[in-house]
């Protein structure tokens, strides 16, 4: 092989590796908490945080998918959940840290299992500006909180 071919072949390995390495796949956010919440009105609600690994209740670690639910309440196992624009249904946000979240512009969560006291599983499927979508199967435990709303 001539010097020319073993350059050419040299940088497109290295091309190949560096490009490999820049779209590793991103975390999976499947675990997390679920818990009675309020809505923005103060009626009810249900919130639920998506993490990387087994979340503790009022401990979330960056970065979570953080999502509320105030409409077809009370959720049962089944049920589908769909965020859309001018929807009032809920909303769903990809976080890097706390405070630091991007809304989803729609999505549908879908509960193969809602069990109050218990915990939740299914999966979701998240659209975000610029054509991202975030999907996923989730499986939450329930974190007992006091809620007053109103």
């Amino acid at each position: 092989m001539g010097c020319r071919m073993q350059s050419v072949l040299a940088t497109l390995i290295e091309v190949v590796a560096i490009a490999t390495t820049a779209t590793s796949a991103p975390t999976a956010l499947s675990y997390g908490t679920i818990q009675s919440s309020c809505a923005p009105w103060d009626g009810p609600a249900i919130g639920m945080t998506l993490t990387s690994e087994p979340a503790q209740c009022k401990r979330t670690s960056a970065p979570f998918i953080s999502i509320g639910i105030w409409r077809g309440l009370p959720l049962q196992s089944g049920q589908v959940v769909k965020f859309a624009p001018g929807s009032d249904t809920g909303f769903a946000s990809r976080c890097k840290k706390e405070g630091n979240c991007e809304r989803a512009q729609s999505g549908t969560i879908t509960f193969d299992r809602y069990e109050v006291g218990s915990g939740a599983s299914g999966r979701y499927e998240l659209h975000f500006k610029g054509d991202e979508e975030l999907s996923g199967t989730f499986d939450v435990k329930w974190c007992q909180e006091r809620v007053i709303c109103g």
